[in-house]
């Protein structure tokens, strides 16, 4: 009976994991937009699934403020308002900021190939128009730099901001209305100074950048 009973929790463990990372990868895709409910029942119907692991996903992804639990209500996408969406940005500058200078000289052959890749991309992108893409790909190098700081932390303070600053249009705002591939460019002297030995000016640009204020990378 004890086996049995664990292998049963396993697979609900498994279960809930799975609906988990889908759930969290369509948030951050914006599949599923801020505010819109997610139904228990529904969710366990769609996939297939009792709703025990649909709940277990749920309150994970409610500990890590990416779904709101409202009592009598439901969970839902979290929201947020504009002074969270304040907060959010000097919170993202903070941690850029930390994470350059964490990750300045710090970067192997592996890691560094990938921010380059990324880099083209954003150029292949903005050569096609594909905004969408170009997002990705921005989002996709923060990211990359966040976890080449070596801080375990931090890829999940980033996780806990990316759904507002993707709510936001922070990254790859579509109301832009300059040259993309200069945007691409500036990625470009973000890689540079990770690789100049000096945290100093690394943790200096990265700021800039996430603050807005980065107007020629070089």
């Amino acid at each position: 009976m004890t086996d049995v009973m664990g292998a049963a929790g396993l697979q609900r463990g498994l279960l809930s994991d799975q609906i988990y990372a889908m759930i969290k990868a369509m948030i951050k895709d914006s599949s599923l937009a801020p505010g819109e409910q997610l139904v228990e029942s529904q969710l366990a119907r769609q996939l297939q699934v009792s709703q025990a692991p649909v709940r277990d996903a749920l309150k994970r992804l409610a500990h890590e403020g990416l779904v709101s639990h409202v009592r009598h209500q439901g969970n839902f996408v979290a929201s947020y308002s504009a002074e969270e969406a304040a907060q959010a940005k000097v919170a993202r500058v903070e941690l850029e900021a930390l994470a350059g200078r964490l990750a300045c000289g710090a970067l192997d052959a592996e890691r560094r190939g990938l921010l380059d890749d990324l880099i083209a991309g954003m150029h292949e992108a903005a050569e096609s128009g594909d905004l969408a893409r170009f997002r990705e790909l921005d989002f996709a190098f923060h990211r990359g730099v966040i976890e080449s700081s070596g801080n375990v932390y931090l890829p999940k303070m980033w996780d806990l901001l990316e759904p507002s600053l993707r709510s936001l249009h922070v990254l790859g705002d579509p109301k832009f209305t300059g040259d993309w591939h200069e945007v691409a460019d500036w990625h470009r002297g973000l890689l540079e100074v990770l690789e100049a030995g000096d945290p100093q000016a690394a943790s200096d640009l990265f700021r800039a950048h996430a603050a807005g204020t980065l107007l020629d990378p070089a």
